[in-house]
């Protein structure tokens, strides 16, 4: 018996089935559109994700990023050994050397002293094994990032030669809430911080490299000393102090600058009589920047393809709670690095971590949103596997 008429025919039967298809693929591409549109987006967040500030920092402070994805540069390691100084044949820079001679000539001719490993090791970690990062690097050295300086500021007087600036903590893996420390050539053992440093044309140096003077800003200064004053320009007791205490000078102003200075007074002394030794009760202000003249702009340093395998271009140059990019055309203020700190969101300060010292102080640091950054960025990960997961199964019904 044949089965009840339902009143169409196979023809409007075909032109209904062909309107539902019709709704549905209308339907079906809008909803792809709208997963794709989230995807992008998840993406971007992805790529550009805040990195999460740490609740513990006691001990030798906050440890490394994980590298996610190892980058890859262009720079050819050279083989053949290079003239140097007086007419010296000397080994080449390379990408894995662990040469400590370092200099300082110009804004964008210098070195700055950082981890051999910024995996696993932290900027007082790496207080002994540190090498030399350089701008025209040779014997041993290792080339300078490309990016990693932002702004650099040389300056030279009588009794020294500085440079100051600001960093990218990406291109070298430094954790941008790590307060860093001090490295000089005596160190607690006067054998030197990292061992066996020394620097060209001069007698003594000192380096502070960190993100705690100004919060949220890599800033960095390394001071070259000469002469019979060489030793009271570059005291190396003062290593809770900080750089903008330390050394006052151009750190944000933006670009590349040299200029003459005057000299100031030796670190720690005021007004020629009264010298500051640190742990003492009160702590007087930093002294200002001495006057600078004769001053000429260069263009930033050229890339020359140098970009290690632990670069992390997946973060933001800043970070979340912290200060502007440190490109930001404002100067910082002379000022302690705990005082510094004490502005900032951080609420109990990180400065414990940047004595390059054997003795530590616990702190923990906290911001108005201080899981923003890993929720951000876990957020987004997770995200993104469940719209890729849909899209295709988008596609396949």
């Amino acid at each position: 018996m044949a089965p009840p008429h339902d009143g169409t025919t196979s023809s409007s039967r075909r032109r209904l089935h062909t309107s539902r298809n019709l709704r549905f693929s209308a339907v079906h591409t809008k909803t792809l559109m709208t997963l794709l549109a989230i995807s992008s987006t998840l993406m971007v967040q992805a790529q550009n994700a805040v990195y999460p500030q740490p609740t513990d920092i006691s001990g030798t402070g906050p440890k490394p990023p994980a590298v996610k994805s190892p980058a890859n540069g262009t720079w050819a390691t050279p083989s053949a050994p290079v003239t140097h100084g007086n007419g010296v044949h000397v080994p080449p820079a390379s990408e894995t050397g662990l040469g400590r001679q370092a200099h300082v000539r110009s804004a964008t001719d210098f070195c700055l002293f950082m981890p051999p490993d910024p995996v696993n090791e932290n900027l007082v970690d790496a207080e002994a094994d540190a090498v030399a990062y350089c701008f025209n690097a040779v014997n041993g050295t290792r080339p300078m990032p490309d990016g990693f300086v932002q702004t650099a500021h040389f300056r030279k007087t009588a009794n020294y030669v500085q440079v100051s600036g600001t960093y990218d903590w990406r291109k070298m893996n430094l954790n941008p809430y790590d307060c860093g420390g001090e490295y000089d050539n005596h160190g607690p053992s006067g054998t030197g911080n990292p061992v066996g440093a020394a620097i060209d044309g001069g007698q003594d140096f000192f380096q502070f490299l960190g993100s705690c003077d100004t919060v949220g800003v890599g800033q960095f200064v390394i001071r070259s000393c000469f002469g019979p004053r060489s030793y009271p320009y570059c005291r190396n007791t003062f290593d809770l102090m900080g750089s903008l205490w330390v050394a006052p000078g151009d750190y944000r102003e933006p670009g590349f600058t040299s200029c003459s200075a005057d000299s100031d007074l030796p670190v720690g002394v005021y007004n020629s009589s009264y010298t500051f030794a640190q742990g003492q009760s009160y702590t007087p202000p930093a002294v200002t920047a001495p006057s600078s003249s004769m001053c000429s702009t260069t263009a930033s340093p050229s890339a020359s393809g140098v970009t290690y395998a632990w670069a992390q271009s997946g973060y933001q140059q800043a970070i979340s709670g912290g200060a502007a990019s440190p490109t930001a055309t404002e100067s910082a203020s002379a000022t302690t690095s705990s005082s510094a700190v004490a502005s900032s969101t951080i609420t109990s300060a990180p400065t414990a971590s940047a004595a390059a010292s054997t003795t530590t102080q616990p702190a923990v640091a906290t911001t108005t949103s201080s899981t923003s950054g890993v929720w951000h960025l876990v957020a987004a990960e997770s995200a993104l596997g469940m719209v890729f997961l849909s899209i295709v199964m988008a596609f396949l019904a």
